[in-house]
């Protein structure tokens, strides 16, 4: 009977070593195989990155940012690529306009309250009188303060009282011709059919553009009718700045209004394979534009 009992008992014992052993070797082989698909994965994803344009990568990293931006200020709107440059140069708040406070880094809700402060009479005949503006913190008045430019007229009082009333804005002659690329919007609504609406489309789409080589661009411009005004306009295509192609990124050659991405990252493949592209080989061997779209972006890539 005692026996019967040993028997039992040593044949549980063994059933229970080999179930665990066999737990033991199933826990291995799950913990082999996670291993194995974790490296085949990074080893897949390494290839995958190798293999991936460097053009490509920095496309993919900038849209992250722009997710990742719009995610963490919702708030916000997103940055625009028209968003007017910033230029510090020497202004007279009397007589600046929307575009000149823009690229001094006032933000547009800023330059629209000056304006209507200027339109309601009101003039700057000293730096200090800027403070009277409610926005016009210590911070933003000590960035301003070394481009202030004031030039007032030696009666004053009988200028202050001619703005008070409504302004009368002479008007160019018929026969009068404007040159795109040296305009600023004051010039621009000088002329008889242009607002300041169409003014700041006018300069915007030439910042965009990088310069007018023809005025007919002006019909690229939307919501403006701009037919019966054509004939007062000039392009000076010397002024055009044109991209440097041997130094530009792909987000930047994509920023040109005639170039898409997809040229864009040909364009820069092209330049990669050169090192130093030229304008022959660059005509020679591209297949980035048709022939008419080659003719319209020409005159803004540079291959110095």
């Amino acid at each position: 009977m005692a026996n019967s009992k040993g028997n039992k008992r040593d044949s549980l014992l063994r059933r229970q070593a080999v179930g665990l052993i066999l737990t033991l070797v199933l826990i291995a082989g799950f913990i082999a195989a996670m291993y194995l698909t974790d490296r085949h994965l990074r080893d897949t994803i390494h290839r995958d990155l190798a293999e991936l344009d460097t053009a490509a990568i920095d496309s993919f990293i900038n849209r992250l940012e722009e997710r990742k931006y719009e995610s963490r200020y919702p708030q916000y709107d997103k940055p625009k690529r028209d968003t007017v440059p910033l230029r510090l140069h020497p202004f007279d708040p009397n007589t600046a306009d929307s575009v000149e406070l823009l690229e001094l880094g006032l933000r547009p809700w800023q330059a629209r309250t000056l304006i209507r402060y200027r339109q309601k009479g009101a003039r700057f005949r000293k730096t200090e009188d800027l403070r009277r503006l409610y926005f016009m913190n210590d911070s933003l008045y000590a960035a301003l303060l070394p481009f202030i430019d004031i030039s007032l007229p030696a009666d004053t009082a009988q200028t202050d009282t001619a703005n008070r009333r409504q302004a009368y804005v002479p008007r160019l002659k018929k026969d009068t011709i404007i040159e795109l690329n040296s305009a600023d919007t004051a010039t621009l609504q000088l002329l008889r059919g242009v607002g300041r609406y169409t003014a700041i489309q006018i300069v915007r789409y030439r910042q965009q553009l990088g310069g007018y080589v023809s005025p007919e661009q002006l019909r690229e411009i939307d919501n403006i009718t701009i037919d019966t005004l054509l004939p007062h306009f000039t392009a000076d295509a010397s002024l055009v700045n044109p991209i440097p192609v041997n130094k530009a990124s792909v987000d930047r050659l994509n920023r040109h209004p005639y170039i898409r991405f997809e040229q864009a990252k040909c364009l820069y493949n092209l330049r990669r394979e050169h090192i130093s592209l030229t304008l022959e080989v660059f005509l020679r061997e591209q297949d980035c534009f048709t022939q008419d779209q080659l003719q319209q972006v020409l005159p803004y890539l540079s291959f110095e």
